[in-house]
């Protein structure tokens, strides 16, 4: 073998010693790129057991409030919401598993199975009651139900808190073990690269130019392998956890302003994360866009009013989702966030016959009627007529159009530069299910 390397020229021991290196440069970034993305993977797994314990409790209110339905109407799609509330439930319960974990925290979890199994037999026992017209029966079986769902709800929040504490020190032992790998990452390809360098210099001294810029490649290609194990992507679910335990924490630590804006982020991130649906309703479109104005002034020091005028009854319309936000969003880039006075947008929901009427006025730069009409053609340039999230506000009359089935959905007016933009949108009244 050394005969074999003293044989080769000059320039080819430079480029088999560079060979070699890249491959172990490249072995030991496949090593700690390996190991990284483990701790990634734990990481983002730390929480799931919060998110169960969420998900139960939301479960468990969803049967008390369909079995509370049926109880006052009778009617059979509450029923049939009962049981279907019930059945999910049940699932979530067998796929419970506390397997491993302390004692006290497998005591809580059975409790919360047994008395879960309770829940469900007086709730039956409450419908069937119910159902007979026996109303001493179901009233009772219903009490038992309620108090027996109070139980499991504060087992559920204990559990919860329990759960949180001990994810908590095990997300910050992993970020030490995170930062350990990243150390020794910055340490090893450090070595490496010094050794080649240095190998390819003690090579190279007297070598002539065209090898000297093969060697200044080379090194490029190097640095730019150091940089590669700072390649990390974090799952979005990661982020949405991070912000839910934040938001625990500041509530235990009494901050409430902290833990109202992490909770309004992490709502606002879940419904972008969980968007892509078809349809949503207005209910759920104007509690975004809540989210989004508190967002922005906690931002920008509470610089925008936001007044809203809506008909209750039109609250579970539905129509497609993430549409009025990205209208909102507009207004606040496009139109008020540049002028000297104060900025309000107005959102407006009323009813007019079989339609339901959304408009969302700002006081803002306003737009000359060329304007208008390049916007609403969907020729207005990259950035004109174009939302924040990249989605262009002709897209948005597409979606809308193609959900109802019919034109003329969206008419965006103004009076002229200076007096503001109002952008209404008159959309079919269909109604949410439950």
């Amino acid at each position: 073998m050394r005969s074999f390397y003293n044989r080769l020229s000059v320039q080819n021991r430079v480029i088999l010693t560079c060979i070699v290196t890249s491959i172990l440069i490249s072995l030991v970034n496949l090593y700690l790129f390996f190991n990284i993305n483990q701790v990634i993977a734990r990481m983002g797994e730390l929480y799931h057991t919060n998110v169960v314990l969420e998900e139960l409790s939301e479960g468990l209110s969803s049967v008390q409030g369909s079995l509370t339905e049926f109880l006052n109407t009778k009617s059979s799609d509450a029923m049939e919401d009962y049981f279907r509330n019930a059945q999910s439930y049940q699932g979530l319960l067998e796929g419970l598993d506390f397997t491993g974990t302390a004692p006290d925290t497998a005591i809580l979890g059975e409790n919360i199975r047994n008395l879960s199994d309770s829940y469900l037999a007086y709730a039956d026992a409450a419908v069937q009651a119910r159902r007979g017209h026996i109303i001493e029966r179901y009233m009772n079986d219903y009490a038992s139900a309620s108090g027996t769902f109070d139980a499991i709800n504060d087992y559920l929040y204990r559990l919860n808190l329990e759960q949180f504490s001990i994810n908590t020190d095990n997300y910050n032992s992993l970020v030490g073990s995170f930062r350990f790998l990243e150390l020794i990452s910055v340490i090893v390809l450090f070595m490496l690269s010094a050794v080649n360098i240095a190998l390819i210099a003690a090579f190279t001294k007297n070598i002539m130019d065209p090898v000297r810029e093969r060697e200044l490649r080379m090194e490029a290609h190097i640095r730019e392998a150091e940089l590669k194990y700072l390649e990390a992507q974090i799952d979005p679910h990661f982020l949405f956890n991070t912000l839910n335990a934040g938001a625990q924490l500041a509530m235990m630590e009494d901050a409430e302003k902290t833990s109202d804006y992490i909770q309004r982020m992490a709502a606002f991130y879940r419904y972008k994360i969980h968007g892509g649906n078809a349809e949503s309703t207005l209910e759920k479109e104007i509690e975004l866009v809540d989210n989004y104005i508190y967002i922005l002034n906690v931002r920008f020091s509470g610089s925008i009013r936001f007044e809203k005028h809506c008909e209750e009854e039109l609250l579970p319309v539905k129509i497609p989702d993430m549409v009025l936000q990205p209208i909102v969003e507009n207004a606040v880039n496009h139109g008020i966030r540049n002028v000297e006075y104060p900025g309000c947008i107005v959102l407006t929901v009323t009813g007019e016959g079989d339609n339901v009427l959304l408009s969302v006025s700002d006081n803002g730069v306003g737009m000359s009627a060329e304007r208008i009409a390049e916007v609403m053609s969907g020729r207005a340039g990259a950035d004109e007529g174009k939302l924040t999230n990249g989605v262009g506000l002709h897209n948005v009359i597409s979606r809308l159009e193609l959900f109802y089935g019919k034109s003329d959905i969206m008419k965006l007016e103004s009076a002229g530069e200076g007096c503001g933009t109002t952008v209404s949108l008159l959309l079919p009244r269909r109604m949410a299910e439950g």
